[in-house]
């Protein structure tokens, strides 16, 4: 690529937006997780791995009847439903997570559920999310 003046314009590497909510439990454990922030994921999610190293942590799975079609086009059957209390950033919801297995590609995902809910606006062009009903001050960076 090349700017208007015919110079070559340098691509600037672009990461996966990484954070760590808390997950609450019953009893008032906090459980940090590494999540990527996904806005295209369709649900929250958490790989049924790392949930199974946490669970005794937090509250039981509900069932789901969910399938799953991941970006490949393959099926896969959820695991089960975690909803509980979640802590990220300035904000303190109640959300839901689709629990099934990644294959190991992630441990959570951060989708547009979680995303719409609290209000996130995704800054590009300085690598962070900002929470609209906390004010601009109010974010979290990559």
């Amino acid at each position: 690529m090349v700017d208007a003046s015919g110079n070559p314009i340098r691509a600037r590497t672009s990461n996966p937006f990484l954070t760590v909510p808390f997950l609450h439990g019953p009893q008032g454990e906090k459980v940090r997780f590494l999540a990527i922030v996904d806005n295209g994921a369709m649900i929250n999610a958490i790989d049924t791995a790392a949930f199974q190293q946490i669970a005794r942590r937090l509250s039981p799975l509900s069932p789901s009847q969910r399938t799953l079609r991941m970006t490949d086009g393959s099926l896969v059957l959820s695991t089960g439903v975690w909803t509980g209390h979640v802590t990220w950033g300035p904000m303190h919801l109640e959300t839901s997570f689709e629990v099934f297995p990644s294959g190991g590609s992630w441990r959570m995902l951060i989708g547009k559920p979680l995303l719409e809910q609290s209000c996130a606006i995704q800054d590009y062009s300085n690598d962070s999310i900002l929470f609209a009903s906390h004010g601009p001050q109010h974010g979290i960076h990559n």
